[in-house]
């Protein structure tokens, strides 16, 4: 068996291998389904949500989505296959939830209560859902909050500074005038009624005049007693008045301080002075409000253009078929290529994008050297010098960097190509099938008489999912002005959210 047939059939089993992982990890089913119950799901917005993503009932996945399309009425339907031992009954409804800060969305589900009917197996269930309030709105409610503490501070400014300040504390010292003189007119008015109390008064006093004997026996037994304490206690009775007239010192202390502190106040001086009577302080606060408007609305326009990113990776592999030895190949280097690289968008709505690739090629780097060396024959003295010219392909990494602008269906592609200039145009017939060509090499760095020019298609078996990438075969020609080598070969590539926003901080032209 020839090395070509070899490869190709150690490539059959590791695709073989891989499809099986594949199917294992997303769950395909082959043959007839496993009797899951359909129920749809109505929301204004599914975003970051997948087919096959989760369907969870208190935490407990019991179910998938099969499907999602938009509605002539601009909503979302969600078809989800939910196992059939899930009961549901009137007055259900759907939330759209993540699993985490930044965990994948799956959607979570309400039977309905308990109490109600259960819905027949073979009745159609329709749920109205929800989802979580985006980023959007949560920096609209701090762009609203930062708003609301600046109109705070200059209400304060202009209720507690300034001649107007001063105005409305003289205001309220004369309403405190007015009411006392209201209070002296309402007692001379109620004369009478004070005439009425102090006869009254009269009366007690009369009473007493009887019971003061009385009491005054009772107050001299209590006074003996008492005395008999006092003299019990005298000890503790002079403390209670020891610590009484520490605690007069203390408050009238106590009292200075409060009158220092407030005179500073009013003088402008210290942090709550300054903040009341300077305008220094409103100003610096009125700064640093505006200062933290500023960064909010510099987050939001970070998060919008970090959320508009694309980053996608990817790895692929290519055997070369009759790649001759004089260009590097046969048993001198090998016949593969690898190649690892990563395409940034920096915003889909433009037609610009960026491509970075490093690549091991069979062909190699060339090393041409000239060898002189020089005989002497013993005999006649005579010497002979001979010259030999040796060429050697060494394995080396190369790099490429382009810039590219979509011009559907087209892409084209400049900058550097396997560490030389070139420039490459890219067909999409459509989401799966691509034909590219590539030139580059047009200083014969490469030792060729002729520029580099490669060709190749490629099709997608199998989109990317959120649990696995997208798989692509690809075949092709390679240097087919100088030495023709067929190539077969795969790959994969996927997009990565994560990777996207620690890139987030970059700098990126608008």
């Amino acid at each position: 068996m020839s090395s070509a047939a070899k490869v190709g059939v150690f490539m059959l089993i590791v695709l073989a291998i891989l499809g099986y992982f594949i199917l294992k990890i997303e769950d395909v089913q082959i043959g007839h389904g496993t009797g899951a119950r359909k129920v749809t799901a109505i929301f204004d917005s599914v975003a970051g949500l997948d087919n096959k993503s989760a369907v969870r009932v208190a935490g407990v996945r019991v179910g998938k989505v099969s499907n999602i399309k938009l509605r002539p009425d601009g909503k979302a339907e969600v078809t989800l296959d939910v196992d059939p031992d899930v009961v549901f009954h009137p007055g259900g409804s759907a939330h759209v939830a993540n699993l985490g800060l930044l965990g994948e969305k799956y959607i979570e589900l309400d039977p309905g209560p308990s109490t109600g009917p259960v819905v027949p197996q073979e009745q159609s269930v329709v749920l109205h859902g929800s989802q979580p309030a985006s980023m959007d709105d949560i920096t609209n409610q701090v762009s609203a909050i930062a708003n609301d503490v600046k109109a705070i501070t200059a209400s304060l400014r202009g209720v507690m500074t300034g001649p107007a300040g001063q105005q409305r504390l003289e205001d309220i010292v004369e309403n405190v005038r007015t009411i006392t003189a209201q209070v002296r007119d309402l007692i001379a008015a109620n004369r009478t009624n004070v005439d009425a109390t102090v006869a009254n008064a009269r009366v007690i006093s009369d009473s007493l005049r009887v019971e003061i004997p009385r009491l005054a026996d009772s107050i001299d037994r209590m006074a003996t007693q008492m005395n008999g304490t006092v003299g019990e206690n005298r000890q503790d009775v002079r403390q209670i008045v020891e610590n009484l007239r520490t605690l007069s010192t203390d408050l009238k202390t106590t009292s200075d301080n409060l009158n220092a502190v407030t005179a500073q106040v009013r003088s402008g001086e210290g942090t709550v002075g300054k903040l009341l009577y300077s305008n220094e302080a409103h100003d610096r606060l009125t700064a640093a409000l505006g200062s933290v408007e500023s960064g909010v609305n510099e987050l939001r326009n970070t998060l919008g253009r970090v959320g508009k990113m694309q980053l996608d990776l990817g790895l692929n592999g290519d055997y070369y078929a009759n790649l001759p030895a004089q260009s590097g190949g046969g048993d001198k280097l090998g016949n593969s290529r690898s190649a690892v690289w990563l395409r940034l968008t920096p915003n889909p709505e433009r037609n610009r994008f960026y491509n970075v690739e490093l690549a091991d090629t069979p062909y190699g780097k060339r090393n041409d050297k000239t060898i002189e060396e020089t005989v002497t024959n013993p005999a006649t003295g005579q010497s002979q010098t001979t010259i030999t010219q040796q060429t050697r392909f060494d394995r080396s990494f190369l790099v490429s960097a382009q810039a590219g602008w979509t011009l559907a269906p087209f892409a084209v592609r400049l900058g550097m190509i396997d560490s030389t200039g070139g420039a490459g145009v890219d067909y999409y017939l459509n989401n799966r099938i691509r034909v590219t060509g590539e030139a580059f090499d047009f200083g014969h760095r490469s030792g060729d008489n002729n520029p580099h020019l490669r060709l190749y298609g490629e099709y997608v078996f199998r989109q990317e999912k959120p649990t696995t990438p997208t798989i692509f075969l690809r075949s092709g020609v390679d240097n087919v002005l100088n030495h023709t080598a067929f190539t077969l070969g795969g790959g994969i590539r996927w997009r990565d959210d994560d990777l996207k926003y620690l890139l987030g901080s970059i700098p990126i032209p608008k």
